[in-house]
Formats: structure tokens, C-alpha cells, sequence
């Protein structure tokens, strides 16, 4: 079964993922700093690359459901390939990656929810999804310090892959094929 607000809560996920991760790593970064041997400059482009990389939402997509899905999967692997990373270089590149492909999800999220909402229903499609996400912002440290804490940095990265997978599957089960007729709506 697809529907429109089914696909909403799906997006929904995505953006508190991709919230979340922003803040998690702030606490992270003495650990990071420590292992991978980063300079204080190496760290600040660690924490700042990622929101930074997220205003590649300004890029206008096409094929707004497989670009989202391949969205999806490049955050994915980013964070495989960041878990994983051997030196700082390495990790930040993956920062960088991670939020490329953020961008682009939020970028065809944006447009799917603009292709199957209108009217009255164009405000809470769209808050529903960003509402989400501060809770996201907020909770990111203290589970960053958790993850720290009791595992290892890396896992701020290698927990994104299960979460990302379970995004993969709900916007794709949960996203319309085709946009509803408009006209009778609007």
C-alpha cells in the first residue's frame, strides 16, 4: 500500500537521520581527533563540512524518487567507508559525502512532497518532515556521546547503515508512484 502520508513519515526518517548525524560527531571530536591523529584545523573541517556540503540541497534534481533512493545509498556507503576510514583525509572526504547525498535525499524529498501535495496539505507535508528534525539536532549529541562512550567513534558512522537501509525500504514501499491528478485538488 502507497500513500502520500505514509511516504511523508518515511522522508520524515530521513531528515531526523540526516539531523542527527549532524550533531552526533560534535562530542566525537576529541576521540576522532585522538585515533586518527587530526589537526584542530583537520577537526574543524570534520564538524563543518557536512552542513556545509548540505546546501548542495540548491541543486535541482530530476527523477525525484531514484535520485532519492541513490541518495540513500551514497549516505549509506559514506558511512560504511567512514567507519571504516584508515586517517583523517579519508574520514573527512566521507563527511563530505555524507552530506552530498543528505542533500540530494532532501532535495527529491523536497520535490516528491511538492509533486503529491497542494493546496492546504502543501504546509503540513512539509513541517512534518522538518518538525522531526530538531528533535533529531537535539538528540544527536547525547547519542553521540552514548555511541562514544560505550563503542567507538566509528559507530556514530556504522549505525547509520542499518538506519539507512530501513529508509530505503520505507520510501520505497511508501512513496506513490505517480502523482495524484492535481487539478481535482488544487
Amino acid at each position: 500500500m502507497t500513500g502520500r502520508w505514509q511516504m511523508i513519515v518515511a522522508l520524515s526518517l530521513c531528515v531526523a537521520l540526516f539531523a542527527a548525524n549532524w550533531t552526533a560527531l560534535d562530542v566525537a571530536q576529541q576521540e576522532i581527533s585522538g585515533d586518527l591523529d587530526l589537526t584542530s584545523a583537520a577537526g574543524v573541517w570534520l564538524i563543518y563540512l557536512y552542513p556545509a556540503a548540505l546546501l548542495g540541497v540548491l541543486i535541482p534534481v530530476k527523477g525525484r524518487l531514484g535520485v532519492l533512493l541513490l541518495g540513500l545509498g551514497a549516505f549509506g556507503l559514506a558511512s560504511a567507508a567512514a567507519a571504516f576510514a584508515a586517517n583523517g583525509a579519508m574520514l573527512i572526504g566521507c563527511r563530505a559525502g555524507q552530506g552530498l547525498a543528505a542533500a540530494i535525499v532532501l532535495r527529491a524529498g523536497f520535490e516528491l512532497t511538492r509533486e503529491h501535495f497542494r493546496g492546504t496539505e502543501w504546509w503540513p507535508a512539509l513541517v512534518i518532515p522538518v518538525a522531526l528534525a530538531v528533535p533529531a539536532l537535539i538528540a544527536g549529541p547525547l547519542l553521540g556521546v552514548v555511541i562514544t562512550n560505550f563503542l567507538s567513534f566509528r559507530w556514530t558512522f556504522l549505525i547509520n547503515v542499518p538506519l539507512t537501509v530501513v529508509a530505503l525500504v520505507l520510501v520505497a514501499l511508501f512513496t506513490p508512484r505517480t502523482a495524484p491528478n492535481m487539478q481535482a485538488r488544487a
